[in-house]
């Protein structure tokens, strides 16, 4: 009997669908269709029927799915207990968005964490990634933690999300999106910054709107007519740096990033663009002492980078 199907068909519960649910497990509808009837073959009754509800277990069926819950979850607990690290190991699995401020972080982190110290083993699993791959991984037990970014009007979509996915969640940070450009560009030295001024500038678009699909939500239009797509953050960087009179909404960067790239970054006049970082991990989860450290270290970075306290 598979682990993984057994997760495939609490998710069919929840979803009372089996093509939402493959779509929230990120598996084709007939892949499920089939792993599903294999499983009912193996046990010799079938744990579904369909009823103008949707997709609905069976009596046995409901049977069979509470035993199932009660198995993935000790299986989840005895994974999280095997996978702490003794006083001599250091393990951490976190995904993150494609931005370098983490990887940053976790570079200082391991740094401090490491010096001195007698590591015997070293395992460190830091993947960056889209919202809804992240919250696969963390509910699928491959990943320990992740940090998401949620626009504010998708949080009344994503947080039952994650409690049906039995997800726990903490805002790590909560923080308006500010304009960054070249400090050479033609409005670095402007004191005021209004949404007409960049009407006629070319805007470079790094964001995920991975999530407004995953949620069924429209995605957040562009400000202008002329923009540049790009998929990761040190491109963004370059082509600010680079590519005259061209701008980007960014979570707020941290000094360092600015002087590196020569940029300035600037408060946009008119209705906020917010945004907050979600740090998501299983329910009930005791985190370990490296775990522990490296939230420590992203709590002391973020309000320095956000200007913000966090919540």
């Amino acid at each position: 009997m598979n682990l993984n199907v057994l997760r495939y068909i609490i998710e069919v519960e929840k979803s009372r669908s089996i093509t939402g649910a493959a779509k929230a497990l990120f598996i084709s509808q007939p892949n499920l269709s089939r792993d599903i009837r294999e499983l009912e073959e193996e046990i010799g009754f079938p744990i579904f029927s369909r009823s103008s509800r949707g997709v609905v277990p069976t009596e046995k069926g409901r049977e069979f799915l509470l035993l199932a819950k009660k198995a993935v979850k000790q299986y989840q607990a005895l994974e999280s207990f095997c996978s702490r690290e003794d006083k001599d190991n250091l393990i951490l699995r976190i995904c993150v968005p494609r931005t370098g401020c983490f990887a940053r972080v976790l570079g200082s982190w391991l740094t401090r964490y490491t010096k001195g110290a007698r590591t015997r083993a070293l395992h460190i699993s830091y993947k960056e990634t889209d919202a809804p791959d992240a919250i696969r991984n963390v509910a699928n037990g491959n990943f320990s933690l992740a940090i998401i970014r949620c626009p504010d009007r998708s949080e009344k979509n994503l947080l039952p999300l994650l409690r049906r996915k039995e997800l726990s969640c903490e805002a790590l940070c909560r923080y308006e999106l500010a304009v960054v450009m070249s400090r050479r560009h033609p409005l670095a030295g402007t004191s005021i910054l209004t949404p007409d001024m960049l009407d006629s500038a070319v805007q470079i678009v790094c964001d995920d709107p991975s999530l407004a699909v995953y949620l069924n939500e429209p995605a957040e239009p562009e400000h202008g007519s002329a923009s540049i797509r790009v998929g990761e953050q040190g491109s963004l960087y370059e082509l600010l740096t680079h590519v005259p009179g061209t701008y980007a909404f960014t979570s707020p960067l941290p000094e360092s990033i600015l002087n590196e790239y020569h940029l300035v970054q600037k408060k946009l006049q008119g209705p906020a663009r917010r945004m907050t970082d979600f740090l998501i991990f299983p329910e009930d989860t005791r985190f370990s002492r490296a775990e522990s450290s490296f939230l420590d270290a992203l709590r002391e970075f973020f309000p320095q980078a956000a200007g913000q306290s966090l919540p």
